[in-house]
């Protein structure tokens, strides 16, 4: 559904960090257009210029958010070239990102209503930088959009976007799927892109040369140092160390491969 105006709820999603002012201004920048504005910073932890990741990041959290909320995603490499900045209703929210492939994962769970070209000029600030559009043009867009801009003054329909290729278990004929780690949290725990719906039954989950039986339903099921494997919050298998630093321990990488067999097979 495409709604006639969107906000005041706008959610942020950025590779900035903290320690710089950067999303202090983007703060100041939404509030100087929409005072009534109310802003949720998601996150800022996102690794610098990872696009998988912060696609990852807004699928698993888009659905917690009320109709009407535009996310703000600013994770950026190409600021400053010729790439573009859309904007899309999704289920009742809008998103606005830079044209690389960020709403992949998203889209593949619930594809998008309309996506506009965001190339009204009046959106933005009236000088633009080569190097922070946060600033400069997804932050007064969205201040805009929040302060009851119509949908149809934010630019030009267009059904063309980049994706992302990314990666997708397999499933074999033996019970076997295979997967992979698409991301570390700031736990060390490995997240990979199975489904819970996926496992078959008593799994078995090899990961390097570690393997671990079974799932758990806490992450203290076992004791401090020992490993697990669980369904974490946004529904995908994880391998985990109780208290501990899987990632660091096994020496684990984002493409980490991971296979689930059953050990009825065994």
């Amino acid at each position: 559904m495409i709604r006639e105006t969107y906000g005041p709820v706008i959610s942020l999603l950025t590779d900035f960090g903290l320690t710089d002012p950067f999303v202090g201004v983007m703060h100041g920048v939404i509030y100087s257009r929409a005072p009534q504005a109310k802003i949720v910073d998601l996150t800022h932890g996102v690794p610098p210029q990872d696009v998988r990741r912060a696609g990852y990041v807004l699928a698993d959290s888009f659905r917690y958010f009320p109709p009407g909320t535009i996310h703000v995603c600013v994770v950026d490499p190409g600021v400053g070239s010729e790439r573009r900045i859309l904007a899309a209703a999704v289920d009742d929210q809008a998103v606005l990102w830079p044209d690389n492939g960020l709403t992949t994962a998203l889209f593949a769970e619930c594809a998008p209503d309309a996506v506009v070209d965001v190339c009204n000029p009046d959106l933005f600030l009236k000088s633009v930088s080569q190097t922070f559009h946060g600033r400069d043009k997804f932050a007064p867009a969205a201040g805009h959009m929040a302060a009851g801009m119509p949908w149809a003054d934010y630019g030009l329909p267009t059904d063309t976007w980049a994706t992302l290729d990314l990666p997708q278990p397999v499933s074999h004929d033996d019970g076997r799927v295979e997967g992979e780690v698409i991301y570390i949290d700031r736990f060390g725990n490995l997240v990979t892109n199975v489904r819970g719906t996926q496992l078959p039954p008593l799994p078995r989950i090899t990961v390097g040369d570690r393997a671990v039986d079974g799932l758990v339903r806490s992450y203290d099921a076992v004791e401090a140092g020992q490993w697990l494997a669980i369904v974490g919050s946004t529904g995908r298998l994880e391998v985990a160390v109780n208290r501990g630093d899987a990632a660091g321990l096994l020496g684990a990488a984002v493409g980490e491969r991971v296979v689930v067999r059953s050990k009825m097979s065994d």
